[in-house]
């Protein structure tokens, strides 16, 4: 717990849908229409709220913020509440700013990197390839929920599994969880969230 903790503070879905899940019927469809909308979508805003849940804390830590993709390879996540933290990922640059001040720890700077690839992925939809995720597709009426499991023993250091869940309408990512194990884990809710509207260049460059 102590690992994906670490990474939940380096970078930063929400309680799980009341319907149960079965195998998705039409898997072919469900691949072509989340990879269509993340090939054709160009920038995404929106909110999103954190829950860090750990046999190590009697309630889940819970935070909020504002996050901001846009492609190629561009991230603002913003962390407001409780406290002010900001990962800008801009082409190969990512930079940190934690309590007013950047930070320039080489050893943050190197876990955020690696944090990096995962993230665009997940945006992007890169990760239907199944190069370093094996895939399992779930749905039930309103959502498909994806279950990742990544291929690489380095990456399975830190989590075992990634859950994406889609709204059927939108097909848009609503949830996504981090897990360790399933007692400890990361979940991250979104909402509010507007497609492909112009993003300045500088809310990836400056604080």
């Amino acid at each position: 717990m102590v690992k994906i903790l670490f990474f939940a503070l380096l970078f930063v879905s929400f309680g799980a849908n009341a319907q149960s899940y079965s195998k998705v019927k039409d898997l072919a469809k469900c691949k072509q229409l989340i990879n269509a909308k993340a090939k054709k979508t160009n920038s995404i805003s929106g909110d999103f709220t954190e829950e860090i849940h750990s046999s190590m804390f009697n309630s889940a830590k819970k935070a909020s913020g504002k996050m901001h993709y846009e492609k190629e390879n561009k991230i603002r996540w913003e962390h407001l509440s409780p406290k002010k933290q900001i990962i800008l990922i801009d082409g190969k640059k990512v930079r940190m700013m934690e309590n007013g001040k950047e930070n320039t720890s080489s050893t943050s700077n190197r876990i955020v990197k690696k944090v990096q690839g995962l993230m665009l992925q997940l945006f992007n939809g890169d990760f239907l390839n199944e190069k370093e995720f094996s895939i399992s597709y779930y749905e039930n009426t309103k959502n498909y929920k994806l279950v990742l499991k990544p291929k690489s023993s380095r990456m399975s250091k830190y989590i075992s599994s990634i859950e994406m869940i889609f709204d059927k309408k939108l097909i848009s990512l609503t949830q996504l969880a981090l897990k360790e194990t399933e007692e400890d884990k990361i979940i991250y809710k979104f909402t509010n969230i507007v497609f492909d509207k112009d993003i300045p260049n500088t809310i990836f460059t400056k604080f």
